[in-house]
C-alpha cells in the first residue's frame, strides 16, 4: 500500500471518504518515454475508496474523453425523447399546386442528417401537389450562434473531416471527396475530378514527381471563398485514382447550393431569393424529418468517437438550457450549469471550450473526470450510459487496443478514449477480481518516442496500460 499524500487527501475528501492508495502508480510510470506526463486517479466503486491516485489534480487536455462530460449533460439536460428536427414551413398558403409564400427550410444542427434525408422533404411537399413556390427560400439557421468552430481548434486540421464543422445544418457529416488521378508521367499534374453532387469546386497544380523527391512532398488545401478549394504541392505517381476527403467550410452556402438543387429534381419551380435571416422562423409544418433518439446518437458518439454529435450535442444543450441561439461559449457555461446543479461535479478552474474535446484549450483534472464517472456509475439505472462505453477487444475505438485486448481485460474494460497528437487518454469502467466496479482516468499528455516508426511508438503505451490495468483487476 502506497504513503498517504496530499493528493490523495484531498480527492478523499470529495468523495467522503478519507482513504489509502492500494496501487502505486509511480514506478510504472518509468515505462512511459522520458517527458510524458501521467495524470491517473481510481475509485472503487463497491466500497466508495480511492484506490489509485497519481497527479489526480493535474490539469491536462482531455481530449475525446471530454465526450463523457457531454454525453451525461445531455442525458440530463434534453432527456432519451429528444430527437433533432428538420422540417419545411410556410406561413403561407398551398392552393392550386403551388405554395403562395415563402418556404422556410428549419435546421436544428442534426449531426446525422444526410441529403437523401433532406430530399425526402421536398418529395414530400411533391407529394401535397406542390408544383411552384412563389415566395423565397428562407434558410433558418439560426439555433446556433458565432463560430461554427472551437477555440482552439488547431489551424490546419479544418480541412480535414474529423474537423468538420458542426453547424446548424450538417448534411452527410459536412464532408466531401474529390478523386485524383495521379497516374501521370513526372512533371504532369494530377487531375481532379469531383463528384457531381458536391457543389464545390477544386483546383490546384499538384506535380507528379520522382522517387527521389517523393519523400519531400505535401499536399496542402487553400480555402477560398464559396466553397472553393485550391490545392497545392507534389505527389508520386498513384497507378490507381484515389480519393482525399475535406470538411465544407461555408455550410450555408453548401446548403443553399443543395437546396436549390433538390428543388430542381423534385419537380418543384422556384424564382425567389435565398435568405437567412438570424432571427428564428415560425410557420405550419409541411413535412418533417426527425434524427434517431438522443440514446442513439450518444453511443454512435461514445463507441466511434464523433465530434459532429459532440458538439452539435453541446451547443443544443446550450440552446434548450438559455433559450437563445447557442455559441461553444454558452455550450461551456450550460454543461458545466447541469453538471455542477444536477450531478454536483466540482469543475473549479477546468476549462470547457468544447463538447468534442478537439481544442487545446480546454483543461480537466482527472479527479473531475472521476466526478462523472461516479455519478454514472451510482445512477446507471436511471442513465444507461454505460452501454455506450467501447469494450475492450469488442466495439469502439478500444477494440484493438493492444493492451486491453487479453484476459482479464478484453470485453471487461469499458472505457472512452481521448486521443490528440501526443495525447493518450482512457476514462471509463472495469470489474476486479472480486467483481467490484472500478472507475478509472488516465491521462496521458505530451506522449513523443521521438523518430520510432509507428510499429513501435506506442510499445512503451501498452505495456504501462497492460501492466497498470491488470494491477487494477487484481486488487
Amino acid at each position: 500500500m502506497s504513503k498517504f499524500t496530499k493528493n490523495l487527501f484531498a480527492s478523499s475528501l470529495l468523495f467522503s471518504n478519507i482513504a489509502f492508495a492500494q496501487i502505486d502508480v509511480q514506478p510504472l510510470t518509468q515505462i512511459l518515454p522520458q517527458g510524458a506526463s501521467i495524470g491517473f486517479i481510481a475509485e472503487n466503486i463497491n466500497q466508495n475508496k480511492i484506490i489509485a491516485d497519481h497527479n489526480g489534480q493535474t490539469f491536462m487536455l482531455p481530449a475525446s474523453t471530454q465526450k463523457v462530460f457531454t454525453a451525461l449533460a445531455a442525458k440530463l439536460a434534453l432527456g432519451d425523447e429528444f430527437r433533432f428536427e428538420t422540417s419545411l414551413q410556410t406561413q403561407g398558403k398551398v392552393q392550386n399546386n403551388q405554395l403562395d409564400g415563402d418556404l422556410i427550410v428549419k435546421f436544428t444542427g442534426d449531426p446525422d442528417l444526410t441529403t437523401g434525408q433532406l430530399y425526402g422533404l421536398f418529395a414530400t411537399l411533391k407529394k401535397q401537389g406542390v408544383n411552384q413556390i412563389n415566395g423565397n427560400l428562407i434558410l433558418d439557421t439560426s439555433v446556433f450562434a458565432s463560430h461554427d468552430r472551437g477555440s482552439g481548434w488547431i489551424w490546419n486540421d479544418l480541412t480535414m473531416c474529423f474537423n468538420s464543422p458542426p453547424a446548424a445544418v450538417n448534411l452527410d457529416n459536412n464532408c466531401f471527396y474529390v478523386n485524383l488521378d495521379a497516374n501521370k508521367s513526372v512533371g504532369e499534374f494530377v487531375q481532379f475530378n469531383v463528384p457531381t453532387q458536391y457543389p464545390i469546386q477544386v483546383f490546384g497544380q499538384v506535380r507528379v514527381v520522382g522517387a527521389e523527391e517523393a519523400p519531400y512532398c505535401q499536399l496542402d488545401a487553400v480555402v477560398h471563398d464559396n466553397n472553393r478549394y485550391q490545392i497545392k504541392g507534389c505527389i508520386a505517381r498513384q497507378t490507381k485514382p484515389f480519393g482525399l476527403s475535406f470538411a465544407v467550410q461555408d455550410t450555408d452556402a453548401y446548403a443553399a447550393a443543395i437546396v436549390q438543387r433538390q428543388l430542381r429534381q423534385a419537380g418543384i419551380q422556384f424564382s425567389g431569393q435565398v435568405q437567412q435571416p438570424h432571427q428564428p422562423q415560425q410557420g405550419t409544418v409541411l413535412a418533417q424529418h426527425l434524427s434517431k433518439p438522443l440514446p442513439e446518437l450518444i453511443k454512435k458518439m461514445m463507441k466511434k468517437s464523433d465530434n459532429q454529435i459532440a458538439d452539435s450535442l453541446f451547443r443544443t444543450i446550450a440552446y434548450h438550457t438559455f433559450k437563445r441561439p447557442a455559441s461553444f461559449q454558452l455550450g461551456s457555461l450550460a454543461l458545466k450549469r447541469i453538471l455542477s446543479t444536477q450531478a454536483k461535479i466540482k469543475f473549479g478552474h477546468s476549462i470547457i471550450a468544447d463538447g468534442s474535446g478537439l481544442s487545446r484549450h480546454n483543461l480537466v483534472d482527472p479527479n473531475t473526470m472521476l466526478q462523472a464517472l461516479n455519478y454514472i456509475a451510482r445512477n446507471e439505472d436511471k442513465l444507461h450510459l454505460m452501454d455506450s462505453f467501447p469494450v475492450a477487444g469488442v466495439d469502439g475505438t478500444i477494440s484493438g487496443r493492444g493492451s486491453l485486448i487479453n484476459p482479464p481485460l478484453i470485453k471487461n474494460v469499458l472505457a472512452k478514449t481521448g486521443s490528440l497528437k501526443g495525447v493518450y487518454n482512457l476514462a471509463g469502467f472495469m470489474t476486479n477480481a472480486r467483481g467490484e466496479r472500478i472507475a478509472f482516468v488516465q491521462f496521458i499528455n505530451g506522449y513523443s518516442t521521438g523518430e520510432l516508426e509507428n510499429k513501435t511508438k506506442r510499445a512503451p503505451l501498452v505495456q504501462f496500460e497492460s501492466k497498470l490495468y491488470n494491477a487494477l483487476y487484481a486488487d
